[in-house]
């Protein structure tokens, strides 16, 4: 009998703690990706080469707010745009690694890929989502950061998540704008699970005219002082009964989709469930965002547990 290989964690490979930053963000990465590891080989080894550039750059992005002289995120910024402009790769550069493997994947000498194949447009919609959602990162992460319409909000969900779900492997030109779609419903509960953690970095991404709709100022939410009021609770049920669902109608095209790539068939099925998960939680404790990360992640890393259980108790 050979011996059982050690679990491994999707956080102990994608970089989620090596960079000091706002939050250690590895739990959220076992939550979102750990159904990553049951893949076959090569396919994980895509799958983790994504997911990392992503941890990279949005670590670096949250760095630079809480050491702005380090300059992280803008030299990282540097360092691409001399890659993406003139082909040229300092080797000495922090992340000459992850810089020359996405140019291998998403350039070709140093520009944009241009042979007019499928393969090559793919690329070359990958590099552009991929400088979308760099400057999104810059901008998102801005000091005193806010979102005043319904419409900034909305766009606000595309240019973070919604690239980052066009930049998954297998991904066709057919699922494309379904892919971008279903990343703009992904944002949308990021933003809900996180309430309390964006608070405490003052930080509130409900738009201004909701909030003033409702008679809930920005200051309450980062307080944590609206809970309690009529205003927010109306708030948060057309939050949940009425942008929510509208969120699932526009994604429905990549959720009803019965022709991806398995590993994006099995994505979808695990973010569905941890959609399910958040609107559960947040709904049993009355949208009291101050409660929710004490009980959300202790159902994550019960989950957790038994999925190592799980993989415990296979036959080797």
């Amino acid at each position: 009998m050979s011996e059982r290989v050690a679990y491994q964690s999707i956080s102990s490979v994608v970089g989620s703690s090596h960079y000091r930053a706002l939050s250690d963000d590895a739990l959220k990465d076992e939550d979102n990706a750990a159904w990553v590891l049951g893949l076959p080989p090569g396919v994980k080894q895509a799958w983790i080469d994504r997911i990392r550039w992503i941890r990279i750059v949005d670590r670096l992005a949250e760095n630079e707010r809480i050491e702005p002289h380090e300059r992280r995120f803008s030299r990282f910024m540097e360092d691409w745009r001399r890659l993406r402009a003139r082909g040229i790769l300092d080797p000495s550069c922090p992340f000459a690694g992850e810089l020359a493997a996405i140019r291998a994947l998403w350039m070709r000498g140093g520009s944009g890929p241009d042979r007019g194949t499928g393969e090559d447009e793919m690329a070359r919609r990958a590099l552009a989502a991929w400088d979308a959602y760099l400057l999104a990162l810059a901008d998102y992460h801005a000091p005193s950061l806010l979102i005043r319409t319904m419409k900034d909000h909305d766009t606000m969900l595309m240019r973070l998540s919604g690239h980052i779900f066009q930049l998954v492997p297998f991904l066709t030109k057919e699922h494309w704008d379904a892919a971008g779609e279903f990343g703009r419903l992904d944002q949308f509960f990021n933003n809900l699970r996180d309430m309390q953690e964006d608070a405490d970095r003052g930080i509130c991404y409900l738009p201004g005219e909701e909030l003033a709709r409702h008679g809930v100022t920005r200051a309450q939410v980062i307080s944590g002082r609206c809970v309690d009021t009529p205003g927010y609770r109306a708030l948060m049920s057309s939050w949940l009964d009425e942008v929510m669902p509208a969120l699932y109608a526009r994604a429905a095209p990549f959720i009803d989709a019965q022709d991806l790539h398995p590993s994006l068939q099995l994505m979808k099925e695990w973010s569905l469930r941890r959609y399910a998960r958040i609107t559960r939680v947040f709904r049993a404790l009355g949208f009291d965002y101050r409660r929710f990360p004490a009980r959300y992640w202790a159902e994550v890393r019960r989950d957790l547990a038994e999925r190592r259980q799980l993989f415990r108790a296979q036959p080797v």
